[in-house]
């Protein structure tokens, strides 16, 4: 169950594109942590219906290949009347159930970082300073 929460954690910071919060203040910052739980349960949401209409376990539908999913068909869905739109529903609801994770028996992963942060200072002025001044240091 811990297992289940953790990897739940990380599908919310890097399938969401949640690693860096891009907001500066701390209430647009707690906003944005918001959408992106909101995203992330109703993700999860369709998810669980798709899981239940083709009688399979949500822990075996793939987060990612969902999320994609979704934003194709809201594309058709806002150009679709409302009898397309109950049958795009349905039609969403059995492609993401046919998204299943990979059974992988025997996987190991290594606990370690893969990045490495880069020995380079931080930009701090715009671009356009910054290259000024390389220029006339070459100069």
């Amino acid at each position: 169950m811990r297992w289940n929460i953790e990897v739940d954690f990380r599908t919310l910071k890097t399938d969401t594109r949640m690693e860096v919060l891009r907001c500066k203040s701390p209430a647009m910052v707690e906003k944005e942590i918001a959408v992106y739980l909101l995203t992330y349960n109703l993700v999860r949401w369709v998810m669980v219906q798709a899981a239940e209409v083709a009688g399979k376990s949500v822990r075996n539908v793939s987060f990612t290949s969902a999320r994609r999913l979704i934003w194709v068909f809201a594309g058709y869905q806002r150009q679709s009347g409302e009898q397309e739109q109950r049958t795009l529903a349905l039609v969403l609801l059995r492609s993401i159930a046919r998204c299943l994770l990979p059974k992988r028996p025997g996987r190991v992963e290594p606990r370690a970082k893969k990045r490495r942060p880069k020995p380079l200072a931080l930009l701090l002025v715009p671009r356009c300073v910054a290259r000024e001044r390389i220029r006339a240091r070459r100069a």
